[in-house]
């Protein structure tokens, strides 16, 4: 049995993405001992950058990929693990559109006239109790819907996005003037969660699936895959609705109820590593696909590197199989698939909210008072990198008034 009381932890988190570790950090702040448990290998969850065995370390992201610098609790994070003066600029190149197998630029596909016309009007229509489809459509007209935004939010939400609630989408927050519009570091992304999670009183269990919670006299009780056994005062669960759902229905069935009504979608990733000198498409940060058996295809082109070139598809679930993925990937590059240095293969889970669920939200967190279960994750208000960091600060000022 390993227990995490023994070992001077108070807090244990399941998940390591950035929903979990910025929980962990604000508890290392404080000087709570954190412990963290991660199903993978390593950390980071939607945050991973992949670094390609042939590639000399050449990574690419193969989840979240872009910060922009209005993500202040995420740049507070950052600048607390001392990462600031290593954020690197990301090159200025745009998205297009694979359209029938060509490359077109945004501005080409779009209906200005029924733009200009519907513009004026749909301004002021609210974006509460609308969906993305609904509110989009009014504010652009039925075929710049169809033609551009659907599958330019298709891409970004890497789903069917039209379902979603409009609100959820294009938040606006302040921009710190002292740091580029977007940015990334060195090796990626995932160096944020390798930094924060490396820090006195953070410690990180990888290789570690939990199977199961329950309460305990002195708080909780974790069991893993491995047949360990973790306890600690304080549980965070900070994994997909549908994981966090299963693991808590014994102990916490009302929540496990209202997890269990919020959608999942999965998306299955593939990452190649292409040499630069293969490949005729222009520099681009990414495609966006329409009508087609992926939904966005983003390019590791927005930190250029003289010798490679990577693109990682985002396909729709059960369309392909892993020879299928390559195969039109190939095509779509123009490429034989012998020409494909290097592949990697990514399952994530993401969040596919439909309209009303902030009230969704607002009836979890009331069961949630007064307990010390603390829920994080991309399903709350947002699934932005900045979204699961606010959400995690909130609960976390939500420990500290219980403790």
């Amino acid at each position: 049995m390993t227990s995490a009381v023994a070992n001077g932890t108070s807090v244990l988190i399941i998940g390591s993405g950035i929903a979990g570790t910025t929980f962990a950090h604000h508890c290392a702040r404080r000087g709570i001992a954190v412990t963290v448990l991660e199903q993978d290998t390593e950390a980071g969850g939607a945050l991973r950058s992949h670094r390609f065995v042939k590639g000399n370390g050449f990574w690419a992201e193969l989840g979240a990929h872009t910060c922009y610098n209005s993500y202040g609790t995420l740049l507070s994070l950052i600048e607390d693990c001392g990462l600031l003066p290593y954020l690197r600029p990301r090159a200025k190149v745009g998205f297009k559109f694979l359209v029938s197998n060509q490359i077109k630029s945004i501005s080409s596909q779009l209906h200005f006239l029924e733009a200009a016309w519907h513009l004026p009007f749909g301004l002021r229509t609210k974006k509460a109790g609308r969906s993305v489809a609904d509110y989009y459509t009014r504010l652009l007209g039925a075929n710049n819907y169809r033609d551009v935004l659907s599958p330019a939010f298709n891409a970004v939400m890497c789903q069917a996005a039209g379902d979603l609630p409009a609100e959820m989408l294009f938040k606006k927050r302040p921009r710190r003037t002292d740091v580029q519009r977007t940015y990334t570091l060195p090796q990626g992304l995932q160096g944020i969660i390798t930094a924060a999670l490396t820090q006195p009183g953070v410690r990180l269990v990888t290789g570690c699936e939990v199977v199961g919670v329950e309460r305990a006299e002195a708080g909780f009780e974790v069991s893993t895959a491995g047949g360990d056994t973790y306890q600690a005062r304080l549980l965070v669960v900070a994994t997909p609705a549908n994981v966090a759902a299963r693991l808590l229905r014994y102990a916490f069935p009302s929540v496990s109820e209202k997890l269990s009504r919020i959608r999942v979608e999965t998306i299955e990733t593939v990452g190649i590593l292409v040499p630069k000198a293969a490949l005729r498409v222009p520099p681009v940060a990414g495609l966006i696909a329409r009508d087609d058996l992926f939904y966005s295809a983003v390019s590791r082109d927005v930190v250029p590197d003289q010798t490679w070139r990577s693109f990682v598809f985002h396909f729709k679930p059960g369309k392909l199989d892993a020879e299928g993925k390559v195969r039109r990937i190939a095509e779509v590059l123009g490429i034989a698939p012998v020409g494909i240095v290097e592949t990697v293969f990514r399952t994530n889970i993401l969040p596919s909210p439909r309209v009303g669920h902030a009230a969704l939200v607002e009836s979890l967190d009331a069961t949630l008072a007064g307990i010390p279960l603390f829920l994080v994750g991309n399903y709350f208000e947002g699934v932005s990198i900045e979204d699961c960091a606010v959400r995690a600060v909130k609960e976390f000022h939500r420990l500290i008034s219980l403790t």
